[in-house]
């Protein structure tokens, strides 16, 4: 091939890396002026929303992405083509580390149109494909605002549909609580990419309140195998012990009474995996509804109980029906049925049960099951009545404190990192190790030989006279300061 016509393709190259990059920008644009109302606040940059820079570059690049761009104009649309052409959540292709995913793909596209309230529910509870629902939840692990996020992943922490997470058909499927665990557990390594960083405040706390939900789990599924302790919660009037906590006071232990058992979702009519109850507290006289792992036999050691911290009704069983005739989501921000979520502690606003649905069409999941009940909630004050106090609860064994499950998260990760860092060392080359080892020889030797001649006073009067000798700092021009000032703002604006 001549040099004229190698410049000629270098040049057809460019202009179509400089024809993707146009077109990205105009989606991000048409992004930030859409007129959406009750639009998801998105957390981070919006023009890179926290991709890796390669991958980011490699979908802007490729030619599915572009022609998403130009086809696909709005969220219903969106959701068509994630039915069809989805297939697995790794972010490249299967036997590829260059050709981005079908996946992430959509997930950008999702992005640069900005998601409402609304629909990232609707996204959430979808019944025709799970892979509508995960790219939801990826959409909440990008861009999501971190302080709210939990309200949206909670009821779904043990959610049972599966889902292929990996490209290889061969691996086995996950379910999408392990996914939604997965995507806020101790790991941001996601199949390649690296997921982005939450505050390290906020990402404990939702460690926190992962390993409250795993304790509530834990006993959940111990009743289940235990058909005498399942037959005597299921007797009316049965005495037990049932968590209860408000926003002044922390979860804890109380006797209960049982007088409903709840085994359908009121919604969907379909049977929950594990049955509810609506129990009474003889104590104080109010009425609450609450899952069967937080339940327990009376007079049981319940050393493991959570503490302070919401848990708001779980619904994993799911309408799964595939049906398209019915999906049900093509309608307007203003459909009839649909609330706005509201960001406090139980994610919606105090509503009847009645108006907390989201819809009665085939394609979507009943949302969360409310059962009405005497009272606003579990974590609302009961009639001004005190729970706190010196009160001892049921069982009389000490609770783990708020800090007791704060260490062993912070435990976790040290273990994590001590994985992590015997992992990088047993894949390195035997000669490597050698010397790694000489090296920490000769630097204990030398550490010893130091202190046995009076070492530490020469280095100590070396390091002075040093210090005496360095010239001073040599001082920035404004122009310098300037410079540098504006490389950290971008720096700031592309990585947050």
């Amino acid at each position: 091939m001549s040099r004229s016509a190698l410049w000629r393709q270098e040049g057809n190259v460019k202009g179509r890396q400089r024809e993707a990059e146009e077109l990205f920008q105009l989606a991000v644009e048409e992004g930030r002026n859409t007129r959406q109302k009750n639009l998801l606040q998105l957390w981070g940059p919006d023009d890179s929303f926290h991709f890796n820079p390669m991958l980011l570059q490699n979908i802007i690049q490729s030619n599915y992405f572009q022609k998403c761009c130009r086809d696909i104009t709005d969220w219903n649309m969106l959701v068509d083509e994630i039915y069809y052409q989805v297939k697995h959540l790794q972010p490249w292709a299967a036997g590829s580390n260059k050709e981005p995913s079908t996946a992430f793909c959509l997930l950008l596209r999702l992005l640069t149109l900005r998601c409402t309230e609304k629909q990232m529910q609707l996204m959430l509870d979808h019944a025709d494909s799970p892979y509508i629902r995960a790219i939801g939840f990826l959409y909440l692990r990008y861009a999501g605002d971190p302080k709210s996020v939990w309200n949206w992943i909670e009821p779904y922490l043990y959610d049972e549909e599966p889902v292929q997470v990996e490209a290889s058909a061969s691996k086995r499927k996950e379910t999408i609580g392990d996914f939604v665990r997965m995507l806020y557990g101790s790991r941001n390594n996601y199949h390649g990419t690296m997921l982005p960083r939450l505050p390290i405040q906020i990402e404990r706390e939702i460690k926190v309140k992962l390993l409250q939900a795993e304790k509530i789990e834990q006993r959940a599924q111990k009743h289940l195998a235990d058909r005498t302790t399942m037959d005597y919660f299921k007797k009316l009037g049965s005495k037990c012990q049932a968590l209860y906590g408000d926003e002044e006071n922390p979860v804890t232990w109380y006797e209960a009474v049982v007088d409903r058992v709840i085994t359908t979702n009121e919604k969907t009519m379909e049977p929950l995996r594990a049955p509810k109850f609506v129990v009474h507290f003889p104590e104080y006289g109010n009425t609450e509804t609450v899952e069967l792992g937080e339940m327990e036999m009376p007079g049981l050691n319940t050393d493991d109980a959570p503490v302070r911290g919401g848990f708001s009704e779980r619904e994993s069983d799911r309408n799964y029906s595939r049906g398209r005739d019915n999906r049900g989501y093509h309608s307007s921000d203003s459909g009839k049925g649909y609330n706005d979520r509201d960001r406090d502690g139980r994610g919606y606003r105090a509503q009847t049960p009645n108006d907390r649905g989201y819809g009665g069409g085939r394609g979507y999941r009943g949302g969360r099951d409310n059962a009405s009940r005497k009272g606003d909630g579990r974590w609302e004050r009961d009639s001004g009545r005190d729970r706190g106090g010196g009160r001892t609860r049921p069982g009389g064994a000490g609770m783990p404190s708020e800090g007791d499950l704060y260490e062993e998260v912070r435990r976790r990760e040290r273990d994590t990192v001590a994985a992590s860092s015997r992992s990088q060392y047993s894949r390195r080359s035997q000669s490597t190790k050698e010397s790694i080892s000489k090296h920490h020889y000769r630097e204990s030797e030398r550490g010893h030989a130091g202190r046995a001649h009076g070492a530490p006073q020469r280095d100590a009067q070396r390091r002075s006279v040093n210090e005496s000798e360095a010239p001073a700092p040599k001082r920035k021009s404004p122009e310098e300061i300037a410079a540098i000032q504006a490389k950290k703002r971008k720096l700031m604006a592309k990585y947050g």
